[in-house]
C-alpha cells in the first residue's frame, strides 16, 4: 500500500508522508465516530477521499485492465470502493449534530408546527 501512495502523488514523497496519510486515516475515523463536529470534518475527510482518486489519474495501469475503464483492477476497485465511503462521509457530516440527540429535533420539530 505505501508503494502505491507513493507513486500516486505527483510530487517527491519524503520518507514520513505513508505514514502521515495512516495517520489522518486514523483521526478521521476516530472523529466519525466521536460524531461531535462533523462539519468541520468535512473539508479534511473530502480532501482525503478526492486524494485517493489521483491513482486512477496518475497510475492508470494499476487501476484498470486493458485501459478499459469499466475492467477495474484489485486495485481499481478499491479505489473506487472511496465513492461509497465519500457518499456516506458526506450524509453523516452535512446532517445535524447527533451530540444533541434525538430529542432536540422532535423540540424543534414540535416548535415549528406550533408557529
Amino acid at each position: 500500500m505505501g508503494k502505491l501512495v507513493r507513486d500516486a502523488v505527483p510530487f517527491t514523497t519524503p520518507a514520513w508522508f505513508v505514514s502521515a496519510v495512516g495517520i489522518l486515516e486514523i483521526v478521521v475515523g476516530l472523529w466519525f465516530l466521536s460524531g461531535r463536529r462533523l462539519k468541520w470534518l468535512l473539508p479534511l475527510f473530502a480532501a482525503h477521499m478526492f486524494s485517493t482518486f489521483s491513482v486512477l489519474v496518475f497510475l492508470p495501469g494499476a487501476a484498470f485492465q486493458h485501459a478499459n475503464p469499466w475492467e477495474l483492477t484489485m486495485t481499481g476497485e478499491f479505489v473506487v470502493k472511496n465513492l461509497v465511503l465519500l457518499s456516506a462521509g458526506l450524509f453523516l457530516c452535512s446532517h445535524g449534530d447527533p451530540s444533541r440527540g434525538p430529542e432536540h429535533a422532535m423540540r424543534a420539530a414540535m416548535r415549528a408546527l406550533r408557529v
